[in-house]
């Protein structure tokens, strides 16, 4: 009895497949691969379905620019050939767009706890023009910001328990700088929590009413690096300082976790801002004393980073 596919091997059918054949053996990427595993060609009338079915995914691939104009069902991937066992097998991989999209989730993986973009915390710190500019002994930026810089890259070589606080007035790049600290400490295999503390306060009151544990304070207190951005421009109330900012504070500093701050005000302005009535002095002052005992002071000034 004769099988299946000898009975629908018509005369037309047979054309078509050895000229597919020489049409596939005189791919270049197809003989590298035969080349390469020291494979017979003959080898392809058996595989014939294998090799026009990889040949296909290759040329989709060829004129590819990025992920998000993948024409493929599953973007980011593409077919690969490999010989085992004296067998030709098409096997899954990522492409290069698909290698670093998976780059990017993992990275991002690391933020646990977070209300900012993901572009923000994709920040490389390495891509950013004064950065280059400083360490190519080339830049504009004055003697201060050089030195800022300087302790942020710093850092990421030699991290400590005591963070940076980093003030500057609003726009100057504060919180792209930190960012980029940040994405630096993610790669080392850290947990960070990177938040804008304004933002925070009200998302975390919402919560309260919806039960949702999304931005619950325990996530945030324990992570390895914490970054709280825009400390003081909140709507300062007792419970926000007291119940909430100053609970964070204190489990950080009793912990030896390393805590980091964007600010428009130093530590002395900060008193002012966390003093809300008369008789708060005190509370103000405890809250900047930990946060000295917790970071650095540094200052941002000049132009904008980019």
């Amino acid at each position: 009895m004769k099988k299946v596919e000898e009975l629908m091997m018509t005369p037309e059918i047979s054309h078509m497949k050895k000229e597919s054949l020489l049409s596939l053996s005189q791919e270049k990427h197809i003989q590298t691969f035969f080349k390469e595993n020291h494979i017979d060609t003959s080898l392809m009338l058996d595989y014939w379905v294998e090799l026009l079915d990889y040949n296909d995914d290759y040329k989709a691939c060829m004129n590819c620019s990025s992920l998000e104009h993948c024409p493929k069902d599953n973007p980011g991937m593409r077919k690969k050939l490999a010989y085992y066992d004296n067998e030709i097998i098409l096997e899954l991989e990522s492409c290069l767009y698909g290698k670093q999209w998976e780059r990017k989730r993992l990275l991002l993986e690391k933020f646990v706890i977070t209300n900012v973009n993901d572009e923000m915390l994709l920040t490389n710190i390495k891509d950013l023009d004064i950065i280059k500019n400083i360490k190519s002994n080339y830049t504009m930026a004055s003697p201060n910001t050089t030195r800022t810089i300087e302790q942020i890259l710093g850092y990421i070589d030699a991290p400590s328990e005591k963070g940076l606080f980093l003030h500057g007035e609003m726009g100057c790049g504060k919180t792209t700088l930190l960012a980029g600290l940040m994405n630096a400490l993610a790669k080392q295999d850290k947990e960070i929590g990177f938040i804008h503390f304004p933002t925070y306060l009200i998302d975390l009151k919402a919560s309260f009413s919806t039960g949702d544990n999304e931005y619950a304070m325990e996530r945030l207190m324990k992570v390895d690096y914490l970054l709280l951005d825009g400390i003081g421009e909140e709507n300062v109330t007792p419970w926000s300082r007291d119940e909430i900012l100053l609970t964070i504070l204190s489990y950080r500093l009793l912990n030896h976790l390393p805590t980091f701050f964007t600010s428009m005000y130093g530590y002395k302005d900060l008193n002012k801002v966390y003093t809300i009535r008369k008789g708060d002095e005190i509370r103000a002052n405890t809250i900047t004393a930990k946060m000295k005992a917790l970071s650095n002071e540094i200052m941002l000034d000049g132009g904008r980073i980019r």
